[in-house]
């Protein structure tokens, strides 16, 4: 089993870091319209009716918050839907619903607003034609609505697909962005590895995905979920926007010691978010 390079190669290495002879380098020409497909098709995999019918229902729901926001308001926070959201999800999983099967249907449809996207790609045309489209506002996580965007993709994708391919497409598209575009960013990072945690723990089984609607439901501010990025001195102190030489030069790739070492320091802080204080991450 290989690791990724920053350069987007993927392969394995001996143990001193060097490749040997059994070793195997497979270079991956990853594009972003190929990340999106395979973020995509990893979102919709497995998809049953009574699944897309969940998401019809929390598509509705969110309908339902976003008709209380003001119209004076030009962007909220993510915690004005997860909230309210995670309380319908625990009201659904009391009246005898799957609670692990909710909260991957909530993740879905949330997704789809955020990002706004088209419901009918999950639920069909008929269905969404039945729909009246919710109200559209831009949501943001720490005033940034790519982080919340970020956050619920990848969300939705380690509910369908699982921790390791959302995770795979996640630091695939940092080192794509690296190379080609704004910079690998360590904000998008920690809000990708926040969604992979809080959807790996909602949709784990019955008894985590009902632990974690009720602390959802009651999260009251984005620092219940999610790290303070200031104060991870993550904007302008080299955290984000880094080139590939830039990153190159300070972690040499992400097999790199100082590189896992920046990663554990993110989960750490990531773990003591109050929403996952105490749970077997």
């Amino acid at each position: 089993y290989g690791s990724a390079s920053a350069d987007g190669s993927y392969g394995s290495a001996s143990a001193d870091g060097s490749e040997d002879e059994t070793s195997m380098v497979v270079i991956l020409n990853w594009d972003p319209d190929l990340i999106n497909r395979l973020g995509d098709a990893a979102r919709k995999l497995f998809f049953s009716s009574r699944d897309r019918a969940r998401i019809l229902v929390y598509y509705q729901h969110i309908g339902e918050v976003a008709a209380t926001i003001p119209d004076n308001l030009r962007a909220v926070s993510l915690t004005t839907f997860l909230a309210p959201l995670f309380a319908q999800a625990a009201a659904h999983s009391a009246a005898g619903a799957d609670p692990v099967a909710e909260n991957r249907a909530l993740f879905q449809a949330l997704t789809v607003y955020i990002n706004n996207e088209d419901i009918a790609e999950l639920v069909g045309p008929e269905a969404a034609a039945e729909t009246e489209p919710p109200y559209h506002i831009e949501v943001r996580l720490q005033r940034r609505h790519d982080l919340a965007r970020h956050l619920v993709a990848i969300a939705a994708i380690t509910g369908s697909a699982g921790a390791d391919i959302a995770s795979l497409l996640s630091t695939t598209k940092e080192a794509y962005d690296a190379r080609h575009r704004s910079g690998f960013s360590f904000s998008d990072l920690t809000a990708n590895t926040v969604g992979v945690t809080l959807a790996s723990l909602a949709t784990r089984d019955r008894a985590s995905a009902l632990e974690m609607q009720q602390r959802l439901a009651q999260v009251s501010s984005e620092e219940d979920y999610m790290p303070n990025l200031t104060a991870m001195s993550m904007n302008g102190n080299g955290g984000d926007n880094l080139s590939e030489s830039d990153f190159n030069a300070q972690y040499a790739d992400r097999n790199s010691p100082e590189y896992r070492q920046r990663l554990a320091e993110i989960e750490t802080l990531i773990a003591a978010r109050p929403v996952f204080q105490g749970l077997q991450l």
